[in-house]
């Protein structure tokens, strides 16, 4: 059993794991059967995920949440948030405000994102 304030320092360690580019940590966090849609449309699972912040491809200098929720789905917990993002990708420039929604769930014996999305908003 896991409560509310668990998974928000869960987000907290992955908020802080995705601006240092900690794999070893986004590793821990993410469950390896991820499915995630980001803002282009495309699908990715933990192993892209995780390979884009380990070579750099994707850099975050800068996250700043506001108007986040945790809800509790009785096996999974839903947390939905909004984000400035700074940064780059794949040598592109990141600089807007974006609306993520993660699903966690036990595995292994830990919570962990097992599912995600990200939608550019301004």
């Amino acid at each position: 059993m896991t409560t509310i304030s668990d998974i928000e320092d869960r987000e907290d360690v992955l908020r802080s794991a995705m601006l240092a580019g900690d794999v070893a940590a986004l590793s821990s966090l993410i469950d390896d059967g991820l499915v995630f849609t980001g803002p282009d449309g495309n699908v990715l699972g933990k192993e892209q995920d995780v390979a884009a912040h380990a070579s750099g491809i994707l850099k975050l200098s800068r996250i700043d949440l506001f108007d986040g929720q945790v809800h509790s789905l009785g096996e999974m917990v839903l947390v939905t948030t909004k984000a400035r993002l700074v940064g780059t990708f794949a040598g592109a420039t990141i600089h807007g405000t974006y609306a993520y929604s993660r699903f966690w769930a036990q595995r292994s014996g830990d919570w962990r994102v097992i599912a995600g999305h990200a939608a550019r908003i301004g």
